[in-house]
């Protein structure tokens, strides 16, 4: 919480708060537009006026609750994704780290070499039958051109652009939301929740791209968390998993990017159902036709009448979508849920216990720090976003840290260096800092606060 000098007062209603937004989505939601700051509000009630220390209090543990619940563009240009006002900050912070060259090894120590660690109905028939409806990945490493130069000096000025912009409040969708009762609205299936077709620029957009891909950055998180002096141990997924990020100016295709992580290691690992996927890594329009035909066979098919229908549009999916897909291809899979009330932490605590059984249940080496297994990575869901979780860290300071592959942002190049190092067996380079390089991986207690509700898709196969 801020210092006391930093606290800013409302001057129609006495709220007090030492955060910058909070002050403007308080003055946007609670004191009508055009108004005079120096003109009392007829409609607030001045005898509920609470003290400094009350209103600090209430602020301080509603505040993620709140925000969670609150939908924001993303200031950064050509990113498109609808953002929870809880997660901006992180979010926009990871914007400067997929840009900032700190990141990079280069100009450090040479190298050092580091040692490596000691069912359902009937078979789908997809009726594509162009080889180019399959997603192809891009060339080796090449990365998508990056942002126009942007600040990201103070997450302060994304604040004052997203209000700018104005507010994606919580969405009811009463004036535009159908009769029935199941079909879900904007805030859960994004701002294109009733389109019946995608725009035919970005059909042609993904049919290109496909997808942005970076190999061989299991191996590249292993060298950074050993030579990561805050990493008592760490249990990281198959080497074969690929990170894979969304195409410049694309939109919310999250759950689709996650869906293809995980395929990445069916097809990469050899696992059971490559066959089933042709052994490629399948483009949204072929996730999307897997989805439709799930329905088809009666496997959450409620999916369909919540969302009236997802083929050819840029409606968010997830755990009960990706599921849907899997058990349709006979590819065995377990979704799990964790919810409780906002405060008492008791899911995220679930959460890091289910994460935490599931990376022991490996073989591996105890004396080892960074312990690779050759389990799936997991496919993970909150409340707006989807990630692919490709690891555990424990620190020295005892906290947990999830470590994921977040589509929505690309691999700093001095990870990709230092994946092409390990790739091509050459001496490992000594990361200037090991901690600022992983923070684009790491989810721990500061994101997972913000939100309540958790769920997990695991695949229950092995590798060949």
């Amino acid at each position: 919480m801020s210092s006391q000098e930093n606290v800013m007062t409302c001057p129609l209603c006495g709220y007090k708060t030492g955060r910058e937004y909070s002050m403007l989505l308080h003055m946007e939601e609670l004191h009508a537009e055009g108004l005079s700051p120096s003109v009392a509000d007829l409609d607030v009630d001045v005898t509920r006026r609470r003290e400094p220390q009350a209103a600090e209090e209430e602020m301080s543990s509603s505040d993620d609750a709140d925000e969670a619940e609150l939908f924001v563009e993303c200031p950064i240009e050509g990113c498109l994704e609808q953002i929870s006002l809880a997660e901006l900050e992180d979010h926009v912070d990871f914007h400067a780290i997929e840009q900032n060259e700190e990141t990079a090894p280069d100009g450090i120590a040479p190298a050092a070499d580091v040692a490596p660690s000691a069912a359902h109905a009937r078979e789908y028939r997809s009726p594509y039958t162009r080889p180019e409806d399959v997603a192809r990945p891009s060339h080796g490493h090449k990365r998508e051109p990056p942002h126009p130069s942007t600040s990201y000096d103070s997450a302060i000025d994304a604040w004052r652009k997203i209000f700018g912009r104005g507010l994606v409040r919580k969405i009811d969708d009463f004036e535009s939301r159908p009769a029935d009762k199941k079909r879900l609205g904007k805030s859960e299936l994004g701002k294109h929740a009733y389109e019946h077709k995608m725009p035919d620029s970005l059909v042609t957009l993904l049919k290109r791209g496909k997808y942005t891909s970076a190999k061989d950055i299991i191996p590249a998180l292993a060298r950074l968390l050993e030579q990561c002096p805050s990493t008592e141990h760490a249990y990281l997924c198959h080497p074969a998993v690929q990170h894979i990020s969304k195409l410049r100016g694309e939109g919310g295709f999250c759950g689709y990017r996650n869906i293809q992580m995980i395929s990445s290691y069916i097809v990469g690992a050899r696992a059971e159902g490559s066959e089933k996927l042709d052994n490629r890594i399948p483009s949204i329009f072929r996730i999307q036709d897997y989805i439709e035909n799930a329905w088809d066979m009666g496997i959450n098919a409620s999916g369909r009448e919540e969302t009236g229908g997802i083929k050819g549009t840029r409606k968010y999916i997830g755990t009960p979508e990706a599921q849907a897909m899997f058990i349709s291809l006979k590819i065995p899979c377990e979704a799990e849920g964790f919810k409780s009330s906002p405060k008492d932490g008791v899911a995220e605590a679930a959460l890091f216990a289910y994460v935490k059984r599931y990376f022991e249940s490996a073989s591996f080496d105890p004396r080892d720090k960074v312990r690779r297994t050759s389990l799936p990575p997991i496919y993970f869901q909150h409340r707006g976003h989807s990630l692919t979780i490709v690891g555990l860290e424990q620190r020295l300071s005892g906290s947990p840290k999830l470590l994921v592959f977040d589509p929505m942002f690309h691999d700093p190049a001095g990870i990709i260096r230092i994946a092409e190092h390990d790739k091509h067996k050459a001496r490992i380079p000594i990361h200037r800092s090991p901690e600022s390089a992983l923070r684009l991986y790491r989810r721990g207690n500061n994101y997972l606060k913000k939100y309540h509700e958790f769920e997990l898709l695991r695949l229950k196969v092995n590798p060949a």
